[in-house]
């Protein structure tokens, strides 16, 4: 009888892994890098319609708050304008604001939501509906040299409720034109085509008005155009639109060595110009 022979089995060595080859990584990273092109564009789409989604929004409620202001006060409209004394406490618009060249107006929350400032704040609490997410810009605050973020991107038609002593320049309405103080006003002149808020461009936020000469064909202030060259505007009927500029010359930078862009830029044939004169007011 065979005695029973044992049979090792030795380990089977794997196969040794094959490297890529210089040109093979070199091709892989071309595809990344092609990738990466295709993408960051649109992740840069999908983050702007995020911002634009929020700055609807933002004046959605707005409109909403400022209805419910006149609806509360026997159809007075909350009042609008500029402030010549940047120093008073006393709330007698809808927000607090001067001129250009008093950063302090843009950059203290009690000017947007303080009781003693603001006429809003019983229908408009939160600070933050009044920025626009697209707006990252800021000022140099006091002589130290340190910055502070814009808080207000939004103004309000200068011909809806800026009478007498609000009416600080640039905000001069044009004779002939309807300003609006009550709500029955607008309601009898086409409210789906008076505009209630404009979205600023930051370096040409001012007054809490817009200013808008209804003749000569110049901006007095610029909106914005964060939003992929549109700005969004809402209506005394409460909707919301997101309208794209055409004239090349509606989204200026800011001037070299400035801090903002000046008032009574001439921009001759700005089909731009019409479309906010058209929705600011009619004539008498």
């Amino acid at each position: 009888m065979r005695a029973n022979s044992t049979i090792v089995e030795l380990p089977v060595r794997p196969p040794a892994g094959r490297a890529f080859t210089l040109i093979e990584l070199l091709v892989i990273i071309a595809i990344i890098t092609i990738l990466a092109a295709l993408l960051l564009p649109a992740l840069a789409v999908a983050k702007s319609e995020g911002t634009r989604v929020q700055c609807v929004s933002n004046q959605r409620q707005m409109t909403t708050a400022w209805s419910m202001y006149a609806g509360d006060s026997r159809e007075v409209l909350v009042l609008n304008g500029g402030d010549a004394n940047q120093t008073s406490a006393q709330a007698h618009l809808w927000v607090f604001g001067g001129n250009h060249g008093d950063p302090p107006t843009l950059t203290n929350v009690q000017y947007l939501i303080g009781p003693a400032y603001a006429l809003l704040v019983g229908n408009q609490p939160s600070a933050k509906l009044y920025k626009c997410p697209g707006d990252v810009s800021t000022w140099y605050v006091g002589d130290t040299g340190t910055k502070a973020p814009e808080l207000r991107s939004y103004s309000m038609n200068s011909y809806i409720a800026a009478t007498g002593t609000n009416l600080l320049q640039p905000l001069a309405q044009t004779p002939g034109y309807r300003v609006y103080t009550k709500w029955s006003q607008l309601a009898a002149d086409s409210p789906a085509n008076r505009f209630v808020f404009m979205d600023v461009n930051p370096a040409s936020i001012c007054t809490p008005g817009f200013g808008v000469d209804m003749m000569a064909e110049e901006f007095i202030h610029y909106p914005s155009d964060l939003h992929r060259n549109r700005g969004v505007v809402s209506f005394a009927d409460g909707h919301v639109e997101t309208h794209k500029w055409l004239d090349h010359r509606t989204t200026i930078g800011l001037p070299p060595g400035s801090e903002y862009i000046p008032h009574d830029v001439a921009s001759p044939g700005n089909q731009d110009l019409v479309w906010i004169a058209q929705r600011t007011s009619s004539r008498q």
